[in-house]
């Protein structure tokens, strides 16, 4: 007998006992969803967990990653009182050359444990990239560090791995930097770096610190330019963008152009961002700010013609701060006469938002116009699991640290499975940065992000000089290997 006729049959007694039964169920579907959702959830939580736990540690050497250091300086009274020591292994290439990338691996762990070995309870060592590792010094004056860095040298130099019976030694160079009263992480990675640099450039083997005349030099080749020289090359035109090419490995074809900003001299000289994009970012003048039009020749210079090609440019923390009416009008201009999914906006990972309430809102607005939303650099510094989760994106750019030395042994391979496997259930593409081997682009593919970007595909050029070049397919060595 159906429900209807159970209930018609049995009067008010039966509509109860209908009620009863149709809320009994409602109750179970309800208690069914909510278990599903709550064992999605875990898994989603879990998988979080073991991802950010993977971008704690180096997995090649165990060595702490920059995120964890990251942390760490967050969490350090910066008081004038901390150093950064780099080290940098000499000749380590010749290793990977003459013994094999799988011996030059074991090299790199038997290092990371002799330098962790020699660590003390206020020094973190973690690994930079390749062959170079960094140690964090708390309360610690720069002559000490100094020492300190002479006897992680000695460490390096006394540590030996046997490789088919020879015995393979390496000196190591070292940079020390004082951690300045309120200086950032990137501050004191790039005055230990430069420190680095004057102990290459001495010869190898020893230790330099920034101080004296490796800081005289290090200020005289890095001092920028001035605001004045920014605004004169605006006004004449010397800020403009080359672009690098961004293909698709499977279909064998370009999908899109990065504009990559560049200060051409009236001299032939070529600044790259890093000379001048500061002082345009952090400054409040728009004199010291290139004009929309910039961007706007560019997309119109690709797009048009190949309605399958897009065009990135990078935005910053300072465009997000915008105007809601500056940002909307600088996008109807770009994308007009284009389809807008043909624009895609880049938030570096250097961009610190400071109101992330007001940046998810501008960039819903801009996807909402039909424009593309990217997240560069990503594993690094601001551009990381937390903001992947704070934004909707389109793009995920893989930072090129975690392409580096794939297909080698070198590279996290297992960063970028679970990478893939991640935008696949979330529903972004993923761009790998930085391709320069054949050995990385294969890896890659194995894993299966197919779109790259790197030297090895194309280098940054002018913009004329890709207009030509950008609808010719990419050589067959290259493309994705089909399988029998």
């Amino acid at each position: 007998m159906s429900t209807v006729a159970l209930v018609f049959g049995l009067g008010a007694g039966g509509l109860a006992l209908a009620a009863f039964y149709l809320a009994l169920r409602q109750s179970k579907r309800a208690a069914d969803e909510t278990a599903a959702l709550r064992e999605r959830n875990n898994a989603l939580v879990a998988e979080n967990a073991r991802l950010l736990n993977m971008v704690e540690f180096d997995d090649l050497t165990d060595a702490r990653s920059r995120r964890y250091l990251r942390e760490l300086f967050a969490r350090s009274r910066q008081d004038g009182t901390n150093a950064m020591i780099f080290v940098d292994l000499d000749e380590f290439k010749s290793v990977n050359d003459g013994f094999g990338h799988r011996a030059g691996d074991g090299f790199l762990r038997r290092i990371a444990q002799a330098l962790r070995d020699e660590c003390r309870e206020t020094e973190t060592l973690f690994r930079h990239g390749g062959d170079e590792f960094c140690i964090y010094l708390q309360g610690i004056a720069l002559p000490e560090a100094v020492q300190r860095a002479g006897t992680f040298v000695q460490v390096v130099r006394e540590t030996s791995v046997d490789v088919s019976g020879v015995n393979v030694r390496r000196t190591a160079s070292a940079g020390v930097a004082q951690v300045d009263p309120g200086q950032d992480m990137m501050g004191a990675l790039y005055y230990a770096d430069e420190a680095l640099y004057a102990a290459k450039q001495a010869g190898g083997n020893c230790v330099r610190a920034t101080e004296g005349e490796t800081l005289k030099t290090m200020i005289a080749r890095r001092t920028g330019p001035r605001a004045e020289d920014l605004a004169e090359a605006i006004r004449r035109e010397e800020i403009t963008y080359y672009v690098q090419p961004i293909y698709d490995t499977r279909a064998g074809r370009a999908v899109g152009v990065e504009a990559l900003i560049r200060w051409v001299r009236s001299d032939g000289d070529v600044l790259l961002p890093a000379k001048f994009i500061d002082m345009m970012t952090r400054s409040q003048h728009r004199e010291l700010s290139p004009p929309d039009s910039v961007s706007v020749d560019v997309a119109q210079s690709f797009c048009p013609a190949n309605d399958r090609l897009y065009c990135a440019f990078n935005i910053s923390s300072r465009f997000l701060e915008r105007s809601v009416e500056d940002n909307m009008h600088f996008a109807r201009s770009l994308t007009r006469g284009l389809n807008p999914s043909q624009v895609v906006l880049e938030l570096v990972e250097s961009a610190a938002i400071r109101n992330s309430e007001r940046a998810r809102d501008m960039l819903q607005q801009l996807r909402a116009h039909g424009i593309r939303i990217a997240l560069d650099d990503f594993g690094t510094g601001f551009s990381n699991l937390e903001r992947l989760q704070e934004y909707e994106v389109d793009i995920v750019k893989i930072d090129r640290r975690f392409v580096h030395g794939l297909g080698t042994g070198q590279g996290d391979r297992g960063i970028l499975r679970a990478l893939h496997a991640l935008s696949l259930d979330m529903g972004f593409s993923v761009i790998a940065e930085g391709v320069e081997t054949e050995q990385e682009l294969r890896a890659l593919q194995e894993i299966g992000i197919y779109d790259a970007q790197g030297y090895l595909l194309g280098r940054p050029e002018t913009v004329s000089y890709w207009q030509s070049r950008i609808g010719q397919p990419l050589s067959p060595g290259l493309c994705l290997r089909k399988t029998a």
